[in-house]
């Protein structure tokens, strides 16, 4: 069995991400919409993990957003 949870980032941005139940080896495992997964040797470390790994893309998706929007909209300064 599992539970899902939301994940909002500062802008607003939403992404899902589900931790287990203890398994058979003693672990929790995580697992984000975004495809990251892995495991933790409690509940609690498996939602700081998965949320750190949505924390980081995201913010890696912004920052790329914001330069593609720079990007479009910059223009030269210069003499004509």
């Amino acid at each position: 069995m599992s539970q899902s949870f939301t994940f909002i980032d500062v802008a607003g941005n939403q992404a899902q991400y589900n931790v287990s139940e203890k398994d058979y080896h003693s672990e929790f495992r995580w697992s984000t919409d975004h495809g990251d997964h892995g495991v933790a040797s409690s509940f609690e470390e498996a939602q700081f993990r998965a949320r750190a790994v949505l924390k980081s893309s995201m913010a890696a998706n912004r920052r790329s957003d914001e330069a593609t929007r720079m990007g479009k909209h910059s223009f030269r300064w210069g003499s004509r």
